[in-house]
């Protein structure tokens, strides 16, 4: 199965991010040394308090019915803007994905994270965009980072997704792509 030219260009009018610096690969400083955390990884309690202030997680994560908001049910429109609003995301269900390609998606992301780092480094991210692998938002050398590295495929609106960058191994992210259309 080819990539027909329709796909080649999807993902033209995607907008861009911004650029971002590039950074070692979290994986591979764990490999070759699994004992020192480099400094910008490490943040101090001052930095721990302005990102942990977890009071807004005393209540549960907004859940927002995919199939009532399709139908027009106002009240659930309403729940989306406050989720929006007061959280900036949400969990969705009765969105209609198969329970099974969620799972072999997530499975294929794991095997993705296996794989050596020249593989995963086919698909790295380009530096004005989040949509590959590696970090994004890097804007300075003393920023401090999060200890993981990202793999982001954007799906939908389908004119933003960009083929190119969805892996072709494992062999379940090439051929799940085509059930997202």
């Amino acid at each position: 199965m080819g990539i027909n030219i329709a796909e080649a260009a999807e993902g033209q009018d995607a907008p861009t991010y911004g650029s971002s610096l590039p950074v070692p690969n979290v994986q591979e400083m764990v490999r070759m040394d699994p004992m020192p955390i480099p400094e910008r990884y490490i943040r101090n309690q001052e930095d721990m308090s302005k990102t942990t202030d977890m009071t807004h997680l005393l209540r549960e994560i907004p859940t927002i019915d995919l199939s009532l908001l399709s139908n027009g049910h106002k009240e659930e429109l309403k729940r989306l803007e406050r989720a929006n609003e007061e959280w900036g995301f949400f969990q969705v269900v009765n969105h209609g994905v198969a329970e099974e390609l969620l799972q072999r998606v997530k499975q294929s992301a794991s095997e993705f994270f296996e794989l050596p780092l020249e593989e995963k480094n086919k698909y790295t991210m380009p530096s004005d965009d989040i949509q590959g692998y590696g970090h994004a938002y890097v804007v300075s050398k003393e920023q401090k980072l999060d200890w993981s590295d990202i793999l982001v495929l954007i799906i939908y609106p389908s004119a933003f997704r960009k083929l190119r960058i969805w892996p072709l191994v494992p062999k379940e992210f090439k051929k799940d792509r085509g059930l997202f259309k």
